[in-house]
């Protein structure tokens, strides 16, 4: 079976520590449209791994302590929260509302799939969860070339990432341009 954990940990530090995944994007907060992409992902469940409480109904919500240890802890925390019969997991960043899941498979030897546009890797990630925990390095790198990653075609919404105020605003523009 595949979960999907969302990671909605950071520090927002570029954002100037406010609380952005709770800034509006359209009529959802950006966290509300990370964690609906999770939910459209086909995943059995959602794991959404925390800093602050969070009010979300479905999912299964882990809380770490402190969020300056890193994507690492997040990560960590994220697997140890996974069931044995999961054995596949989709990585969600919650400041990329764009980022869905389609398709991801993961061809035969590899230990993650990750989707690529213009060259560039984006989210989410699928990655094998035997893989994923026994190589999990610590900071801020994460999985990053720790497994042997298949890259596939992605998109656009694949790379969007809300960083920076100016970020948000610029994601408003590209929702806006597609919506209406």
């Amino acid at each position: 079976m595949r979960a999907a954990i969302l990671l909605a940990a950071g520090t927002s530090r570029r954002f100037g520590h406010r609380d952005k995944l709770g800034e509006r994007l359209g009529t959802r907060s950006l966290l509300d449209h990370a964690l609906a992409n999770a939910r459209a992902s086909g995943a059995c469940r959602v794991i959404l791994v925390s800093n602050r409480p969070r009010r979300t109904i479905g999912v299964t919500h882990v809380r770490i302590r402190r969020a300056c240890d890193g994507l690492s802890a997040s990560l960590a925390a994220g697997l140890a929260a996974l069931r044995p019969i999961e054995r596949e997991a989709l990585i969600f960043l919650a400041d990329m509302p764009f980022a869905r899941a389609r398709r991801l498979r993961l061809p035969g030897r590899a230990e993650a799939a990750r989707p690529q546009f213009e060259g560039r890797p984006g989210h989410p990630v699928l990655v094998r969860v035997q893989s994923a925990r026994r190589r999990l390095a610590t900071g801020d790198k994460g999985l990053a070339g720790a497994l042997r990653t298949a890259l596939v075609p992605g998109t656009a919404e694949n790379l969007f990432d809300v960083d920076a105020p100016a970020d948000l605003r610029r994601a408003r523009r590209w929702r806006a341009s597609r919506v209406g």
